[in-house]
């Protein structure tokens, strides 16, 4: 009997995928992809930063996600792993885009 210890740590416990819209400061609707990679919370509440950036994608945020339950495991931190992002690109924006591109709507 094996005790899955890689299918847990390899695999997150949830991973959410949603569109966000925002108008920019032309009035023109834009959409960007938005994620929540959920790793592990096996020793405590998920813990992660967001990132901002026209290269995020799902893969990129479950390698980060991982990394993060790692980091908090190390320093003995009681919280599991977690990450969360868009593909939206701050270079060049506003303050005014880029807290459209955050807000909910």
């Amino acid at each position: 009997m094996t005790s899955g210890i890689l299918e847990r740590i390899c695999e997150p416990e949830r991973a959410i995928t949603f569109r966000v819209s925002w108008v920019d400061d032309q009035g023109k609707v834009q959409v960007n992809r938005g994620f929540r990679i959920q790793m592990n919370s096996a020793i405590g509440p998920y813990k992660g930063g967001l990132r901002f950036h026209p290269s995020v994608n799902l893969g990129v945020l479950k390698f980060l996600a991982s990394e993060q339950t790692f980091k908090n495991s190390l320093t003995s931190l009681p919280m599991g792993g977690g990450k969360g992002g868009s593909d939206f690109d701050p270079k060049g924006k506003s303050d005014a885009e880029s807290c459209a591109s955050a807000r909910p709507s």
